[in-house]
């Protein structure tokens, strides 16, 4: 199972707090990116939206593709209410899944590996910024405190296990 990293790519606004929903903007913005890296838009894999070099939201497209998971309504919203909180130009990274020959990977039932990477993502995301905007998945993440690991209170970080955990799991 692997996964290669593409992006950023700019994504264009309505305003400064909407990103447009125009839909010959979408299809540009998915033509731009199939110009340059042919099929993108059709592979399976997860995606973040970033503004500010910070995630706020975390998606996964396993089911459907990019271009049809992206920028649906929902998804909008969820940019949109990010904009709201930070200015700034938002962009998306994909993290496109790959066959073994090196294409990448169409979306269809299973991939169980994709929802596990979304996961993975949405838990480093809420660490550098706790606004992120994903709701599935990260109450555990918001509530589980391991010092060293995960949700570290103000000097737990410096006890000599915390810092041998730490170098065990090279964080």
């Amino acid at each position: 199972m692997k996964f290669d990293a593409y992006g950023p790519f700019e994504i264009a606004r309505k305003t400064k707090t909407s990103v447009a929903r125009d839909k010959t903007v979408i299809r540009t913005f998915w033509d731009d990116i199939d110009a340059e890296h042919e099929g993108l838009s059709g592979a399976c894999g997860c995606y973040v939206f970033v503004i500010r070099g910070r995630a706020w939201y975390v998606g996964l497209a396993k089911r459907q593709d990019f271009k049809h998971e992206c920028f649906s309504a929902h998804k909008l919203l969820q940019y949109n209410d990010a904009l709201q909180q930070v200015s700034g130009p938002p962009s998306l990274l994909l993290l496109a899944k790959t066959t073994p020959k090196g294409r990448f990977a169409k979306p269809g039932n299973g991939h169980p590996d994709v929802s596990f990477l979304e996961t993975l993502l949405i838990g480093s995301a809420l660490g550098r910024n706790p606004r992120l905007q994903n709701i599935k998945g990260t109450k555990l993440l918001k509530e589980m405190r391991v010092p060293g690991v995960l949700n570290t209170g103000q000097g737990q970080a410096r006890s000599v296990v915390v810092q041998e955990l730490k170098k065990a799991l090279g964080i």
